[in-house]
């Protein structure tokens, strides 16, 4: 399976690779800007990605510890995707798109420690999603013109604090700050190109804490595809290139704690690991 990651090279710069058949390329060497938008921009016309990973040198990168792969411009996230996940906190299933911010600030990648703040009195849960990356910008956007707009997908774990989130939503008051703590959203490990993945409805999702999985559902079970979220979201802000979107989380959602290790996983987009810890 090719990927595009993001990582640490023995003098501590990041690099984009390339990596297909064991091979890693060096995109950042053959002069990739260490910008997200414009790799999907790339990403969206396979033509000139290609003449960029022939011209990159090839790297001994096996071993270089990954990083967030790129910092998006806007970072969205879709509430009670799943039927049962809405089901399992006491409400229905929404008529409409449910959609929310996680502030680009507050992402973290692969390995990278989730950090639950000493002050902090309140359940924290994960939740474990796939994760698009927009290629073109989108605006007042057909299911169409959003599915080409989408141009690879990876993992993310979208950290919670539970209690606090409820208690923001019964006083009537947007639950930002419950989701955007420092570290509570994860990303990674690397982004599969859309072209290298069977269709996203036959494949599953699967979170894990301490090897226990929790959430396991296919994503054909989301209420709202990829391509009909983004045309919903495009009617009302638009989606630019290096824009991602979390899909939403399966039910099993339960407290972790300090000691924890989550993994989210899923058919032909790897493992996404990250220890917990108190602040």
């Amino acid at each position: 399976m090719n990927s595009l990651r993001r990582a640490l090279d023995p003098n501590g710069r990041p690099h984009w690779l390339w990596v297909s058949g064991g091979i890693f390329h060096d995109l950042s060497e053959a002069g990739l800007a260490d910008d997200l938008a414009e790799i999907s921009g790339l990403l969206a016309e396979p033509a000139r990605f290609l003449a960029f990973i022939n011209e990159a040198p090839e790297a001994a990168a096996s071993n270089w510890p990954l990083l967030l792969p790129g910092r998006p411009g806007k970072a969205l996230c879709l509430g009670k995707n799943f039927e049962a996940h809405a089901r399992e906190f006491g409400a229905e299933p929404p008529e409409e798109l449910v959609w929310f911010a996680k502030l680009p600030d507050t992402l973290i990648g692969p390995n990278a420690e989730v950090i639950i703040p000493a002050w902090l009195d309140s359940r924290v849960d994960p939740e474990a999603e796939v994760v698009v990356l927009i290629g073109r910008y989108l605006h007042q956007a057909s299911e169409a013109e959003a599915e080409d707009a989408v141009v690879a997908y990876t993992l993310g774990n979208d950290i919670t604090a539970r209690k606090q989130q409820s208690l923001d939503r019964d006083r009537g008051w947007p639950w930002l700050r419950a989701k955007n703590l420092a570290t509570f959203g994860c990303v990674g490990p690397a982004w599969i190109p859309k072209s290298e993945l069977p269709p996203i409805e036959t494949i599953r999702l699967r979170g894990r804490v301490n090897d226990v999985i929790r959430q396991d559902a296919s994503l054909a079970d989301l209420l709202w595809k990829p391509a009909e979220a983004l045309s919903e979201i495009s009617r009302w802000t638009p989606l630019c290139p290096g824009d991602i979107v979390f899909l939403g989380t399966p039910a099993g959602v339960a407290p972790i704690h300090p000691g924890d290790e989550l993994v989210v996983e899923a058919d032909g987009l790897g493992r996404l690991v990250n220890p917990v810890q108190r602040g």
